[in-house]
């Protein structure tokens, strides 16, 4: 079976792809064969994915991925503040169907997060690992951070939006305990995401809160970015608790 994906790649060195079918596919490498690996990995990963959260397999027998797009020199690509690709399958409308089945992917990334730190005592929690720049709660209030930004490259009136569904003031939601803030904003993100995607088609751009005030967006683009930046957040605590493990044996 053959499935086709979408690769990027810019100036920091890394390469970055997804399985087009199969939103919030994900996977990251320093080099493109690297990354093809990765991604046949990622393939058999989703479908224990789907199964485990009641879904539909997919077929794998026979794996074949293809590459049909292919952006270059993405700006800090993989870096907080970079850019990412918009691609010709993310110039696709978004339909009722698409939007709930993102949103529900959604929820299940969310619950896979939150299992993982069923019974992680604080201290490893707090630690930083040699090489990485935040620790685990870090990374969770970075996830809050970026969920907001993503809904504000929605356009002015997503904010506004989400500012009435998260039913308390920004600053008051980003001082509540990493855990409650976390389903506050999901859940003013996911009621925004029903408010506002259907009324966006095209390509745009918001200059505001970026170093890429360029930077093309749709709806699709916002959508798939949700499910992809949470997967990438997941394997990174993975290893944060591996490596923790490994620490204390």
């Amino acid at each position: 079976m053959e499935y086709k994906i979408a690769i990027e790649t810019g100036n920091t060195g890394l390469w970055y792809g997804r399985i087009i079918d199969f939103p919030g596919t994900h996977a990251r490498a320093r080099s493109l064969p690297n990354l093809l690996k990765e991604l046949e990995e990622e393939a058999y990963y989703h479908n224990t994915w789907l199964r485990r959260h009641g879904e539909t397999q997919i077929d794998l027998d026979d794996l074949h991925i293809k590459i049909v797009e292919r952006i270059n020199d993405v700006n800090m690509l993989g870096e907080s503040g970079g850019e990412v690709a918009l691609f010709e399958f993310d110039l696709e409308s978004v339909n009722d169907d698409y939007l709930k089945k993102c949103i529900k992917y959604m929820e299940y990334n969310r619950e896979d997060l939150l299992t993982l730190l069923i019974g992680v005592n604080k201290e490893t929690l707090n630690f930083i690992p040699p090489g990485k720049k935040r620790n685990i709660v870090q990374i969770l209030g970075h996830i809050c951070n970026v969920e907001e930004w993503y809904i504000s490259r929605l356009g002015l009136d997503a904010e506004e939006f989400y500012k009435e569904n998260l039913g308390v003031t920004e600053e008051e939601a980003d001082n509540l305990p990493i855990h409650e803030r976390m389903k506050i904003v999901r859940n003013a993100v996911n009621n925004t995401l029903f408010e506002i995607i259907p009324k966006r088609e095209g390509v745009f751009t918001r200059q505001e809160y970026c170093l890429f005030p360029d930077e093309k967006w749709s709806a699709r683009k916002v959508l798939r970015r949700f499910l992809e930046h949470e997967r990438e957040h997941i394997y990174n605590i993975r290893w944060y608790l591996r490596h923790e493990i490994r620490r204390f044996p």
